[in-house]
């Protein structure tokens, strides 16, 4: 699984990811993200096709709920199923994401002990590309009179109302103008030989220099169904996997660059 990310270095996240717009200008760097906070995203819009890095509230709520707090956890999916379950599914055919990060932190379990480990690239500089899915969830309590217009021709679903970009996330995380929150998750398969002694499941990673431009590229299109990606994906992970390092922190407590400090 995947429930704690490191995200601080967001020029290096724009240059990579080829972003056009970058709006992580409120986003503050840090070395011990969890689900529920404000996390950064890569997506591309869809509906101006622009690519943009910016703040999602990481723990996916689907456009149908009621309620922002779900009672069952959204901060990482299973690719293998996220097709066919509800909460996801119509992210996964259109609605899809990457979460630019320095490394996640995971933890062995043996018996009652639990010890964390830093896992990051080879190169401790070359950030990780995790896949994931967004989706656009508003406050039923917005007033009417707010709503977004629709375009592009799709109906007049709230995905096709959302706005396109994050502009303000000083809120609640994630939260733009009129009600709208950005939501995203990490997705997760099961682990590569070289990590299955740390946990059975890792997130779905997207390393252009092992699997090119292309797959990231179309993972990040709209226009594409991610459940004809995932096959792909999910052996383009398992690849990336062989160059991922790891090595063991201390119990994590507060926030700072102490925290991936090898131990």
């Amino acid at each position: 699984m995947c429930g704690r990310i490191v995200q601080t270095k967001t020029s290096d996240y724009v240059a990579l990811f080829d972003v056009e717009q970058d709006d992580t200008a409120d986003f503050t760097p840090t070395w011990n993200l969890k689900p529920t906070q404000s996390a950064l995203v890569v997506a591309d819009g869809d509906k101006d096709g622009i690519r943009r890095l910016t703040p999602a509230r990481w723990s996916l709520v689907p456009t149908w709920s009621r309620e922002l707090r779900l009672t069952f956890p959204t901060f990482n999916a299973r690719i293998e199923t996220a097709g066919q379950k509800p909460t996801f599914r119509a992210s996964m055919k259109r609605r899809r994401c990457v979460f630019p990060i320095d490394g996640y932190y995971e933890w062995q379990t043996v018996g009652k002990t639990k010890t964390p480990y830093f896992v990051h690239a080879g190169s401790e500089t070359t950030p990780l590309a995790l896949a994931g899915l967004y989706s656009w969830w508003r406050d039923p309590s917005a007033h009417a009179s707010h709503d977004a217009p629709t375009t592009g021709g799709r109906g007049g679903s709230a995905a096709s109302a959302a706005p396109d970009s994050a502009a303000d996330a000083s809120r609640e995380p994630g939260a733009h103008g009129d009600g709208w929150v950005l939501t995203a998750t990490v997705l997760t398969q099961p682990a590569a030989p070289e990590l299955d002694w740390l946990h059975d499941r890792m997130p779905v990673v997207l390393d252009p220099h092992v699997s090119g431009r292309g797959l990231l590229d179309a993972w990040l299109d709209p226009n594409v169904d991610g459940s004809d990606l995932a096959h792909d994906v999910k052996a383009a992970s398992a690849a990336a996997a062989e160059s991922i390092v790891w090595h063991q922190v201390s119990q994590l407590r507060g926030d700072g660059p102490e925290l991936i400090a090898p131990i």
